[in-house]
């Protein structure tokens, strides 16, 4: 979000760098809420309609137009509203990145639904933030200071991406290497070193919105509107399985080459139809007692009986049943 700057008008440099990153990465790989948020920036920006377009004072968020003058509807228009066009550059690109890999674990409507929220919400607290650094640092101008831009959702929405990624080393800005946890922290201070008019509590909204929904109850009263749709994994060559952390909703996981797990119930079944429902061992058992029992070597493709099944070899004989044996031997000879 940036403060006081006017935009100028016609596609520049910025805008030809950001048509190569769109064909670079592909209009068929950008997912359709993402490409449709940085085509409406973009048309919003270069006033490609013959409409009457309201200029950046008429849509700026600030504490003055919006808590004491009511013009609510900045809460709406701020963040589709850049300065320059190197303000709409970086905000787009990095919306690209982080809306291909949001849009596709959360799905299209659940992240249309997402950045509408956040667009408003961040507005808010940004508000908020401004009235009480008025209160605390007796500085008038945080009141009249007045904001545009998307990069105070663009804050919030990393928040969540780092969250859903594995802990290890982000390089902020391409240079500097810092814990993935801490990245948006360490974003907010060099992003007010090299851009001082940034506006910092536009930014620091982003993260505090963020870390609602992260960590707070933002996540669960959304869901509660429009929950979220179930989403689908496919792991590869995975040792053991892991708890999906935080992705809202249920999530189904196919994991190929795991160890540790069960089979599924329809191959225990299946596997029972041919082994008599027997370990391997009890298997081996089995095969050596009718070896014993037949003198040769069992058919191996039939399956052993189930234990239900088995004769009772180790019964002891009655003494009618031991007389009958010999009398059927001395016949025999």
């Amino acid at each position: 979000m940036f403060r006081g700057r006017r935009q100028g008008r016609g596609p520049g440099l910025a805008m030809m760098l950001l048509a190569m990153q769109v064909f670079q990465v592909g209009l068929d790989r950008i997912p359709p809420v993402t490409l449709a948020t940085l085509i409406g920036n973009v048309v919003i920006y270069l006033k490609l309609f013959k409409i009457h377009w309201p200029s950046l004072g008429e849509v700026c968020v600030s504490t003055l137009h919006v808590w004491y003058r009511h013009d609510w509807r900045r809460l709406l228009f701020a963040a589709f509203f850049h300065g320059d066009e190197w303000h709409l550059y970086y905000n787009m690109v990095s919306l690209l990145w982080k809306g291909i890999s949001l849009e596709r674990r959360l799905g299209s409507p659940y992240f249309l639904y997402l950045v509408a929220v956040f667009s408003v919400l961040v507005n808010i607290v940004l508000v908020g933030l401004n009235m009480a650094a008025e209160h605390l640092l007796h500085d008038s101008s945080y009141i009249s200071s007045c904001a545009v831009g998307f990069s105070g959702v663009l804050f919030a929405l990393k928040v969540i991406t780092t969250h859903y990624l594995p802990p290890g080393v982000q390089y902020v800005m391409g240079m500097f290497p810092v814990p993935s946890r801490l990245a948006c922290w360490a974003e907010l201070v060099l992003t007010q070193l090299l851009v001082p008019n940034a506006s910092f509590t536009g930014h620091l909204a982003g993260i505090l919105v963020g870390l609602a929904y992260v960590k707070g109850p933002l996540k669960t009263v959304m869901d509660v509107i429009i929950p979220r749709e179930p989403s689908y994994t496919y792991r590869s060559g995975a040792t053991g399985t892991r708890g999906n952390q935080s992705t809202g909703g249920p999530t189904y996981t196919y994991a190929q080459g795991t160890t540790g797990g069960t089979a599924p119930p329809q191959a225990n079944n299946s596997q029972a139809r041919f082994t008599g429902g027997l370990s391997e061992d009890e298997q081996l058992q089995e095969a050596i007692r009718q070896s014993r029992l037949t003198g040769q070597s069992p058919n191996p493709s039939a399956p052993p009986q189930p234990q239900s099944a088995r004769p009772n070899i180790h019964r002891t004989l009655t003494d009618e049943e031991l007389r009958r044996q010999r009398v059927e031997r001395l016949d025999r000879r």
